[in-house]
């Protein structure tokens, strides 16, 4: 006998409903990190030369931080579609399956 695939589409959704609602909670993340990062731009200092030392590491930081937290929000994102597609195929060929079954029995008087 070939092997046997099995998924439980409600889990395959209510875990895509989990992904989608942390998508929504975080999605903003970035924009508040970038919002609450400018509040903070003098922090180094403005006119000495401790300030100039400060500011392009700080600068850096600010943009590889907005840099990672938007790549990681597209994953987010990314993993909430895939997850949403799949439930959709796999229910797809479950019901393709159970239409067929259905059929075959009705074909051979057995429904």
């Amino acid at each position: 006998m070939g092997d046997v695939f099995s998924a439980d589409v409600s889990k395959v959704k209510r875990f895509a409903d989990l992904i989608h609602e942390i998508e929504a909670i975080t999605g903003d993340a970035v924009g508040r990190f970038e919002d609450g990062a400018r509040t903070c731009l003098d922090w180094v200092g403005r006119d000495d030369e401790m300030s100039e030392q400060l500011r392009p590491r700080d600068r850096k930081e600010r943009e590889d931080t907005t840099k990672t937290g938007t790549s990681l929000m597209g994953a987010i994102a990314g993993i909430s579609r895939a997850l949403k597609v799949n439930g959709n195929i796999i229910q797809g060929a479950q019901n393709d399956v159970h239409e067929a079954i259905n059929d075959a029995s009705r074909q051979s008087g057995r429904h």
